[in-house]
């Protein structure tokens, strides 16, 4: 029986996130900062000869082919894999964190769904191109409003830099060095309790950035100058300037619509502060999902340990090299 799995890993975005969604990214580009971590989502096949069957521990759910009804995201999985050519076996999804938390979890879905298909098919894509094709796939079969770093963040892995104009983009890593060290051992996520659609969340600044003179196209603008110093901050081992920048692009971040934040993500990000966190800030579109948090080794463990009494899930977490990838294939 031929059997593959898939491995993509989850991604923390520190800075420009928002700037990397239409219209914005096509009229003015997009400077990110972001880099994998060593949480992810598994992706399973095993050819059994029977229709395809999609079962998640996530969703709790299982579809299979031609029996599912309605169009939700199982549903349009089984279409992604009959559209590609393949309509039979069994694929187990289990991810490390819930859906819709903020850590890119659709994309490392998405993005692992495209390379066991590709390999599958037998087709070679370099991580660029399989993150392209992600990314469309996400947008327009899926119907999913995102920022295009995500797919990229998650296919290419690493802490990197990436400027793009549109699906265009030029990448600049940081594989080692002092900064990263830091970082090894000072992330914390912190779980608000429950998680959001993103899409509903990035609608209200799709509208308001449409307008070149909106105060969110210039917040916007604000953020990929503060994205582009904080590069700068981490190249020249400055850990402390790279927390200040974090902090200032939330600031900005959550102007952008009324639902980016809410009081318990406040409620979570001052209090880390106040136990000596140095920079704290909601991964992805908002609202909802994981807080992320920036100390130092040295006081790491008690901001975790105070945050416990804020939320059932806060975990250390550190950035990862690889990206999505083929763990094992079998026959």
């Amino acid at each position: 029986m031929e059997k593959v799995e898939c491995y993509s890993p989850l991604r923390v975005s520190f800075s420009g996130g928002g700037t990397d969604i239409s219209p914005f990214l096509e009229t003015y580009g997009s400077k990110v900062i972001n880099t994998t971590i060593d949480r992810g989502v598994r992706v399973q096949y095993s050819m059994d000869g029977y229709p395809l069957e999609i079962s998640s521990r996530d969703f709790l759910n299982t579809t299979i082919l031609g029996e599912s009804h309605g169009m939700n995201f199982q549903d349009r999985m089984l279409k992604l894999f009959q559209k590609y050519g393949i309509s039979k076996g069994r694929i187990y999804i289990s991810g490390e964190v819930p859906p819709g938390s903020g850590l890119g979890s659709s994309s490392a879905i998405i993005t692992a769904l495209m390379k066991l298909i590709f390999e599958l098919r037998g087709e070679e894509k370099d991580a660029g191109e399989l993150a392209r094709i992600a990314y469309i796939e996400e947008r327009e079969f899926f119907d999913i409003l995102l920022g295009v770093q995500d797919p990229f963040a998650i296919s290419l892995g690493g802490f990197k830099y990436m400027e793009f104009q549109g699906e265009n983009y030029t990448l600049n890593r940081l594989d080692e060095g002092k900064f990263l060290d830091q970082m090894n051992t000072g992330m914390i996520i912190c779980y608000t309790g429950s998680t959001r659609e993103s899409s509903d969340v990035l609608k209200a600044q799709v509208s308001a950035s449409s307008s070149p003179k909106s105060q969110t196209t210039n917040r916007l603008k604000e953020l990929m100058n503060i994205t582009e110093e904080a590069w700068k901050f981490a190249i020249d081992n400055d850990y402390n300037s790279f927390c200040s920048n974090v902090n200032r692009g939330w600031a900005i971040k959550r102007t952008l619509s009324p639902n980016v934040s809410s009081p318990k993500v406040e409620n979570i990000i001052s209090s880390a502060l106040q136990y000596g966190a140095k920079a704290a800030r909601l991964l992805g579109g908002g609202r909802d999902g994981f807080v992320l948090i920036l100390g130092e080794s040295g006081n790491l463990w008690e901001i975790q340990k105070k945050l416990m009494t804020l939320s059932t899930f806060v975990v250390r977490v550190s950035p990862t090299l690889g990206g999505t990838r083929i763990i094992s294939h079998t026959y």
